[in-house]
């Protein structure tokens, strides 16, 4: 009993640390990205941009604090409360709709971000075709065999080219979400399901060429090596929604930091500038999207009749069966290539 706990504890330092490594990244990002606008003598403070987004996160601010009070003014039993905040909260939203459609740059701040939430639901849509297969869901329950490490593989690494192929660009920089894909990948399949896949898409990014194929294959690889530690130290589970979040969220900076690190400074910085935003966007919203959707699936349902039940536990020796068969069909054959040589 000691031992597990010790070693819990250990790799929970181990998480931790990359955790840690990730932000100090993201740190030494900011300071390039701070250094550069000062060195830039033609660089000029955007006080536009700064203005819409200063408006924007207040509105949200105001939104948010409304909404969550919204409950209690209801409890007081004067309904007039109630109604009035809900007219605030239209007035606001009215009068931020009206600031932006009056803003000249809403067009170009606007559509890259619908442009990638249009690629990020394309690819859920097939990481949801993902979770419905048989051996997908059998690593979810924990029966992590060869055939079903073998099919995820084959599945991740398709989506991974995949990512890389549909993007989003912003001026001549494409934009994916491909370390998002390769991400899940290990964190929920293991080193034998994240780190093929990630040499596969990586190999496939470096293919296509451009100035920054390789660091972002280095950032591809690593994404499924990270993520098939975390799954392996944390005991082969999920990790929590709000650190698999913060994983993704660390990670995308990580990245950037690659790119500016390993291209040339007049290209790099505004390689970044351009995508960064919009990968952070998608990759955070992806994992969320994609955590709330395999959260769900994996809910217990409630009030399930007797019937219901026993089927349940039948269709799940019958499978138990056919894994079995299949680990000694494996065995088998293993046996029968030692005989041969």
């Amino acid at each position: 009993m000691g031992y597990k706990r010790n070693k819990f504890k250990i790799n929970n330092v181990k998480i931790n640390i990359i955790f840690t490594l990730l932000f100090i990244s993201n740190i030494i990002l900011y300071l390039a990205f701070i250094n550069n606008f000062y060195s830039d003598k033609n660089f000029q403070i955007p006080f536009g941009t700064l203005n819409n987004i200063i408006t924007m996160v207040s509105a949200i601010i105001i939104l948010g604090f409304i909404s969550t009070r919204l409950p209690q003014f209801r409890k007081l039993g004067d309904s007039s409360i109630y109604e009035v905040c809900y007219l605030i909260i239209i007035g606001i939203l009215s009068m931020v709709v009206s600031y932006f459609n009056k803003s000249s740059n809403t067009e170009a701040i606007i559509a890259p971000y619908m442009e990638m939430f249009k690629v990020l639901s394309v690819m859920l849509i097939f990481m949801l075709i993902t979770t419905k297969i048989k051996p997908f869901k059998n690593i979810m329950r924990g029966k992590v065999t060869r055939k079903n490490q073998f099919l995820c593989l084959v599945i991740f690494s398709i989506l991974g080219c995949i990512a890389s192929l549909y993007h989003v660009y912003v001026g001549e920089t494409p934009a994916n979400v491909r370390t998002l894909i390769i991400m899940i990948g290990g964190l929920f399949g293991g080193p034998f399901v994240g780190i093929p896949s990630g040499i596969i898409a990586g190999v496939f990014r470096f293919a296509q060429g451009g100035v920054t194929a390789f660091p972002c294959a280095i950032a591809t690889v690593l994404s499924g090596v990270v993520g098939s530690l975390v799954y392996v130290w944390n005991g082969k589970k999920i990790l929590r929604s709000l650190h698999s979040i913060l994983l993704m969220f660390y990670f995308i900076g990580f990245e950037m930091l690659l790119i500016v690190i390993l291209t040339p400074n007049e290209i790099s910085f505004q390689y970044v500038e351009d995508i960064y935003p919009l990968m952070l966007f998608a990759s955070v919203m992806g994992m969320a999207l994609f955590l709330m959707i395999v959260r769900e699936q994996t809910r217990p349902k409630k009030e399930i009749s007797y019937e219901e039940l026993r089927m349940n536990e039948m269709e799940n020796t019958l499978e138990e069966h056919i894994d079995r068969i299949e680990e000694l069909e494996e065995e088998i054959q293993e046996l029968k290539n030692k005989d041969s040589d």
